[in-house]
Order: structure tokens, then sequence, then C-alpha cells
């Protein structure tokens, strides 16, 4: 897997000068690094990582959000967030990051299933995104509705809405 750190830097937690300044930056918050000191060292038991490349981690509520890009299928992305979460010690969701809105939502508002993305425009200009889930899943978002919304406004850069149909 592809880092934006050095993996001796990740590995030994002492971070050289060009890593140091991109904590410094925030290109890579310093939090991150312990996520991918997990992923290098669930990387020899699933070789499937080796394909991918890291974007982003964050807590979005209770919950770790792991962004990667590349060569990694939905089956395996399974396998790798409960080894993570053993590791971390968190709950963690591994989402593949991908140039279509729709699929990115799907898999943040997975296990619900999706009925349509709406662009609204509002009056004064801004845009916000209606996504639409039916009505019998409800169950899967009542409780996190808020850190999905949260979660697909911080991937889109737009303003998310889900309604019930």
């Amino acid at each position: 897997m592809k880092y934006p750190l050095d993996r001796i830097c990740v590995k030994s937690g002492i971070l050289c000068p060009s890593c140091q300044r991109k904590v410094e930056t925030g290109v890579v918050d310093i939090d991150e690094v312990k996520v991918m000191k997990a992923l290098m060292d669930i990387e020899e038991k699933h070789k499937v990582l080796r394909n991918g490349e890291y974007v982003k981690s964050f807590m979005a509520g209770d919950q770790l959000i792991l962004i990667i890009r590349d060569g990694v299928e939905q089956g395996e992305l399974e396998e790798v967030s409960k080894h993570l979460a053993r590791e971390l010690d968190a709950k963690v969701r591994v989402i593949v990051e991908t140039g279509d809105m729709r699929r990115l939502i799907e898999q943040v508002i997975s296990p619900a299933s999706l009925l349509g993305v709406n662009q609204v425009w509002l009056p004064d200009g801004t845009e916000i995104v209606n996504v639409r889930v039916p009505r019998r899943d409800r169950r899967y978002l009542e409780k996190n509705k808020s850190v999905a919304e949260e979660l697909i406004a911080k991937l889109t850069g737009k303003r998310a809405r889900i309604t019930f149909e």
C-alpha cells in the first residue's frame, strides 16, 4: 500500500523532517500515524492491501473512517475492517474512494439501500445532496443519521440530508 508518510517513519514513530512537515502543515494528522502503522501490520495477512493507496482517516461519531483508493473489493474490505477494529480497538469502516458520488454514498449508508441521490439548489446558492433511503431501512440509520450526513458532507464537500421514503 502507498502511504503519504515514509514506512520507516511510521513504523518507528520518529518522523523525518519531510514527514514532520506534512504533519505540521495538516496534510496528515498525527492521529493518522497510528492507523497507518496498524495497516502496515495487517498488510502481511491481507495481501490485497498492497494494491491500494491510503487516502485519509478520521473519526466520525464513535467509529473510525478509513478511506483508501484502488484495487480492493468490497468483500475484502469487511475482513480488513474487522482486523483493523481489533488492532485499533475501535469501530472501523473502510471506504473506497471513487469519483462516483452514488457509489460513495452507498458505502457510507451500508447496509441500508439507496433509492437515489438528488442535488438540491437553495435560493441562497448553496447546494444540498439529498440522499433518499427506503423507509424499511430506517432502522439501519436511525441512530447514526447525523453521523452519516456529516460523513457524506466531508466526502463530497456539500451539505447532506438523508430522507426516508
